[in-house]
Parts: C-alpha cells; structure tokens; sequence
C-alpha cells in the first residue's frame, strides 16, 4: 500500500509546476496567552492545546480548536501543570498523552476526546523537561510511545516507553549523549532518529533501532544546532537552523543513508530558532517565523525536487516557540501564545462551461458528446466529472496537465429535461478528499431534452435518496436526490434551516428538476457564518433531513 501511495505521488509530481506560495489568514484566538504549551491533533482535525507558562505560572489549562468553527473552547485542565513542547502525544484518533514534568511522581495522563476528560495513567521512572516524543512498533506490531531524553538525574540519556495495552511505562535503551532541545523523527524504516541539541555539545546525533531497542550513535552534524527543526527530505532527515551557542543559524543539513554522513543543502534567507516547521501534502516544507527579533513574521518554503528554499507569504504576527499542526483539510494551524493564524496552500481549480458538441436534444438510448476544459491557479494535474442528471455521475477522469480539453459521452434510458454540469478536482483530492479547495464548484448546469418512449418509472420504487457533496462545503454544493421521474410539479422541496430551527433558503423543484447548488448565502444573498445547518428535503408524504457544515 505504501508503494501505490508513494507512487501516485510521483506521478502526481511530474505531471504538475511548484505551487504558489499561498496565503495566511487569522483565526480565532486562544483563550489564554502562554509559552512552553504543547499542542497535539485528532484525526478529526481538532487540536488540543495544553499547559504551559501563562502570567501566574505553571498552567493546567487546555482548550480545543475546532476547524470548522475556527474557535477555541476551554476543556478539562490537566491534573498536572506541565510545560515544554512536545509532551503530547496522540495514541488513538479520541486519545491524546501527555509526558513528563507530572507531579512528583512524574505522573502521565491521557485526554479523551470523546468524554472531555483527562485520566491520570502510569507513573514514568524519571522527570523529562524539554523531551521528544515519539511512536514506533514493536515486533509484534504494537505501537508503543517513546520518551526522549531531558531527564537530569541521567544526565538526560534517558527514555522510556509507554504501552498503552497496560498503562505502563518502561525503561529502554540509553541515549549515547544527552538531549535537550532535541528534535526527533520516525524514520520510514520504523526506526528514530534524535539529532543536535543536549546540554554540552549540540551536534550528537543517534538512532534507536525500534527491533533492538537500543540507541547507537551516528555521524555528528556538520555544526550544532538548538531549538532546531527536523522533517524529512524524500525520506532522509533533514535538520533546519536553530542557534549554536548566540549564533542564530540559516543553514540545514540532510542526512545521506548511503554515505552515512550529513551534508549542508541550500540554506534558509533569514537565521531562525524557536520557529516551527511543517512537510505539506505537496511535498514541501514550510518555515514558520522565529527569532532573530520578535517581529519576524516570515515564512519560507523547501522544494525538495530542487533543494531550494523561496519566500512564502508572511504571518500577521511574529511567533517564537510556538507549534504548528496540519488539519484534516491540508491547511497548516499555527498556534502562538494568542493569536493563531492558517495556511492555506492550496487554491481552488476552475472547470469551464461542460459544451455538448452538437444538438441540445437527443432520442432515448442516444449517445452525446460534451467537451469540458479544467485548469488551476497552481498548475497541479486535474481531473473532471459529469453530473448527468439520470442518477448517474461519470467516473473521475485521468490526471492531465491543467487546461487539457476533456470529451465525455452519455445517453439516457427516459425521456424528460436533463440539467448537466461538471465538477473538477486536483491532483491532492486523490491523496485526501478533505484537501483545501482541492474541489472546483459545480459548473452551471445545461440543459438537454430527451424524447421519446422509454422505460416508466416503477410506483414501488423506494423512496428518493438524499445526496449532498461536497459536505463539508466552503463555496457551494449541490443538493440532489434520486427517482425525480416521479416527483409531480410542485410536489418537491429542499429547505435549509439554522440549528434554531429557523428556515434560510427553500427552493421549489418539479420534475425536470432534481437538484440545487447552495453558495452558503441566505434567500436575500447574505453570506452566512460557518458552522452546522439542516437540509430537509420533502417529496410529497416523504421527508428527510441531513446534517451539511458550512466552512470559511
């Protein structure tokens, strides 16, 4: 499975030119400013934001930031006050763990997303301050989470694993040097490598064999690196600026499996340390602000095809020791002390007017052609769809060069009027359908009448089939149901309400209508505020009603 995905993207890559640099935009704040806090996502795309120092001190207090309202709300504190960086971690798509700096007993604990409630776990053997964490798999395919380093009593070599089968913590294998500051990576072998950082030197770098369980020290980096940055680069570790003693750093360093020895690639514009960093879907990497200064608010970005960094666009405000996560939808959350800001690197293909090559009326059981050109602002690969309006949808077509004219076909089995449209997609819906804006909107729709004597309609058939894509939606989505042969004028109805109950939008449907675009506005075009609404549709006796998320 692995190979098929890492396959597609490379397919996806030749057929595409670099994106655009993208753009931030603000969204809401936390509810209380903090350093040294730790941030950890769901699988649904909320992220938890835990401890740190605020103005009274150490903090227990944690919040949630919801994607889709672009709020954060208060959650249960912790039963310890933590800080530091990286000491949470997900164990499930409803868990999160945190390490390290717990009570006197260096108590662990783990937030439940779904009762809202953190729980007190196994205690750890050593105090961890300023560690990493990270997951891995045993032999037996367990996924275990690992403590590393920043434990004093040790001269901060040490590690331990949290087994989340028995809620215990175990001692493993010691690091060759100690690690403070220290960033780590799950390598594509399963194995982790921690790198730079310490407490003396700051350029001792090891793996620790996930099979054996012990740590063995490699090749040392080229020039120690703090507070630095680690992401992988087409599989090899890549470390990114930091500070070497008072030294604010802009060079990187790619680690060579086959040489065994780190090189220096091209370096960044500006010298950075406490600042975060992100690999997107589109395989490069960002910089997010930093120190020198605190009014840096520059971004770069990584292309890994040509080992280059270019300029990005900036953030709003400046962030030092921050964290940033991905969302469900690709966007990258950057998280500060207040202010939180996304990135959005990805921008919305276009599918021009779908053209049928010829009449606009046909017999039943007659083949039309259609003609439809998709292109996009990043030049990625697209691909198209019909809608045909009978209860059937065309496959997705192949991935072509953005701009190619694409020919689709179809013939209907019923006489009546047809609505058509066409929708496109980039080549990242393939990789996540959720991609931000990876789906174009719904071309308007042309009309086709189909004539003469087909198959009628079975009275028995079961009741129409609500359908509504895409949903979550941010511009618009259509809103369609099956078995609109039967449906008498004026018989049909879709109605959108609010989560008060109250009504937004109704349009009236017959029978040669069988489905609407929404564009998120009200029956007087005012744009609406993101977040849950109700779709009902009403087909004489019949009723249904769905859930549809309006997005920013």
């Amino acid at each position: 499975m692995k190979k098929i995905f890492l396959a597609l993207i490379a397919f996806c890559l030749l057929l595409s030119t670099p994106c655009l640099a993208g753009e931030w935009n603000q969204t809401g704040s936390c509810n209380q400013s903090s350093s040294k806090f730790s941030t950890e996502n769901f699988g649904n795309g909320k992220t938890l934001k835990s401890g740190g120092f605020y103005a009274s001190g150490p903090s227990y207090f944690c919040e949630i930031y919801d994607p889709i309202t672009g709020e954060w709300e208060p959650t249960d504190p912790m039963h310890y006050s933590r800080t530091g960086e990286d000491f949470l971690i997900k164990i499930s798509d409803t868990e999160i763990l945190a390490t390290g700096q717990g009570g006197s007993n260096y108590t662990s604990e783990i937030y439940n997303l779904i009762t809202e409630e953190w729980t007190i776990t196994g205690n750890m053997h050593f105090w961890h301050e300023d560690h990493s964490t990270e997951a891995f798999e045993n032999t037996s395919g367990d996924t275990l989470f690992m403590v590393i380093g920043g434990d004093a009593v040790n001269d901060y070599k040490g590690c331990e694993v949290y087994d989340p089968a028995t809620g215990e913590w175990t001692i493993t294998g010691f690091l060759p040097s100690g690690k403070r500051l220290s960033p780590s990576v799950v390598l594509p072998n399963g194995d982790i490598m921690s790198c730079g950082g310490g407490i003396t030197t700051y350029d001792q770098c090891a793996i620790y064999n996930h099979i054996t369980r012990v740590w063995e020290e490699i090749a040392p980096l080229n020039q120690g690196h703090v507070d630095a940055t680690i992401e992988l680069d087409n599989g090899n570790p890549m470390i990114i600026a930091g500070s070497c003693g008072n030294i604010f750093l802009n060079s990187c360093e790619i680690y060579d499996f086959a040489t065994q020895e780190w090189a220096f690639t091209d370096s960044l514009e500006i010298s950075r340390t406490g600042h975060c960093s992100k690999t997107l879907l589109n395989t490069k990497t960002i910089a997010i602000c930093g120190l020198p200064g605190w009014a840096n608010m520059s971004c770069e970005l990584y292309d890994h095809t040509t080992n280059q960094w270019e300029t990005a666009a900036s953030t709003y405000y400046p962030y030092y020791n921050f964290s940033p996560e991905i969302l469900f939808d690709e966007r990258v959350l950057a998280i500060g002390k207040y202010h939180c800001e996304v990135y959005a690197w990805n921008h919305q293909p276009v599918v021009s007017q779908l053209e049928n090559l010829g009449l606009n009326e046909a017999t039943i059981g007659e083949t039309l052609s259609f003609s439809v050109i998709a292109s996009d602002p990043d030049n990625d690969s697209v691909s198209v769809r019909v809608d045909w309006d009978d209860g059937q949808t065309s496959p997705w077509s192949d991935l072509v060069p953005s701009g190619t004219v694409l020919q689709f076909s179809h013939s209907w089995s019923q006489s009546g009027n047809y609505q058509l449209s066409a929708q496109g997609r980039d080549q990242w819906h393939i990789l996540n359908e959720n991609c931000h804006n990876s789906l174009s909107e719904w071309t308007d729709p042309i009309l086709i009448i189909v004539t003469g004597t087909g198959v009628e309609p079975d009275p028995q058939s079961p009741e129409p089939i609500v359908s509504i894509y895409p949903n979550p939606f941010r511009n618009s989505t259509k809103i369609s149901f099956s078995n609109s042969a039967q449906v008498r004028p004026g018989q049909a109805e879709i109605s959108i309400f609010n989560i008060k109950g109250q009504v937004i939008k109704t349009w009236s449907l017959n029978q040669t209508t069988s489905w609407v675009v929404w564009n998120g506005k009200d029956a007087n075009g005012k744009e609406l505020a993101n977040g849950i609404y109700l779709c009902k549709l009403t087909v004489g006796d019949f009723s249904a009603m769905q859930k549809i998320i309006l997005l920013e």
